[in-house]
């Protein structure tokens, strides 16, 4: 007999994210797929190909309740995989950014996170069974978690955080006979970051990198993984039937997640120094330039 249809929750489905993609693919495969996004409008796409799609706002418990009682309707109170993906972006200098805007940034990606998974969990647990099909949270991080990516501090503190969440996550529930998944995210060509939303102040000290920070936006999206490739190799990595205890917790994908890794493992904490500033065209020159309007400020 043919396992039961396995259910899925993906947040962050808007049109043209991973989110989208991995909804699609999840169905591609044959599972029941839930997709959300804050509207329904920006989930175009998806209902065609059989997937559920509803509204969930991940900073508003009241959003997260709500969908919680329509999925347990749905499913009889069960739920194979709850898939945390949704975030936002915010790039600007640590120390001039918008202080409401981060934190808008971590109820986002992180206590929204936190939210789905308190709330989720029982129906996660009435889906345990099959000790070789155990019902798996997903949380996205970002190889961002281990690098770092100048102008991006605030963002790179929400996947660190989410990547040490996840981690102490899998202990705590391994006990209940689920399994989390902490996902480090390449880079993908997604809309998340856009040389069109970083705007320095026109006063910032950093004001001579802004336009290499743009630039690194736009590289990124040119050269990042297609979502669709992306999907895939997320999906089989996840729905992978043979493995051993304790293998695919930690899963990376994307344009050089493999590399972050790598180096992650083998480098000191200062490898993507030089890259990292390279890459944005933080030269002597430029650190000179910084350095003196700082001093102006004094």
């Amino acid at each position: 007999m043919a396992p039961p249809q396995q259910s899925i929750l993906i947040t962050g489905c808007t049109t043209g994210s991973a989110g989208h993609a991995l909804a699609l693919e999840f169905a591609a495969q044959g599972m029941r797929v839930f997709a959300t996004a804050r509207s329904i409008k920006s989930l175009a796409g998806l209902e065609e190909k059989g997937i559920e799609v509803l509204a969930l706002d991940v900073t508003s418990l009241e959003s997260i309740a709500a969908l919680k009682a329509e999925i347990q309707t749905r499913t009889k109170g069960k739920l194979d995989i709850l898939f945390n993906n949704a975030g936002m972006m915010y790039e600007a200098p640590a120390i001039e950014a918008d202080p409401k805007r981060v934190r808008q940034m971590f109820d986002a990606n992180v206590f929204g996170v936190f939210d789905m998974v308190s709330a989720f969990t029982p129906l996660l647990l009435a889906a345990v069974s099959d000790p070789s099909r155990p019902p798996t949270i997903i949380n996205t991080a970002s190889v961002l978690a281990k690098v770092p990516y100048p102008f991006s501090a605030g963002y790179n503190a929400t996947k660190a955080a989410i990547a040490s969440y996840s981690d102490t996550l899998r202990l705590e529930l391994a006990p209940l006979g689920i399994k989390v998944v902490t996902l480090y995210m390449g880079v993908v060509s997604t809309g998340i970051s856009s040389p069109d939303g970083i705007r320095f102040d026109p006063n910032s000290i950093y004001a001579d990198v802004e336009a290499g920070v743009k630039k690194r936006s736009k590289d990124h999206q040119d050269s990042g993984m297609k979502a669709e490739r992306f999907a895939q190799e997320v999906v089989a990595e996840v729905l992978k039937k043979k493995r051993g205890p304790g293998q695919g917790e930690y899963v990376w994908k994307g344009a050089n997640a493999t590399l972050v890794w790598l180096l992650s493992m083998i480098g000191g904490r200062k490898v993507f120094d030089a890259s990292s500033e390279k890459e944005i065209g933080l030269d002597e020159k430029t650190k000179r330039s910084i350095a003196e309007k700082g001093r102006a400020l004094v």
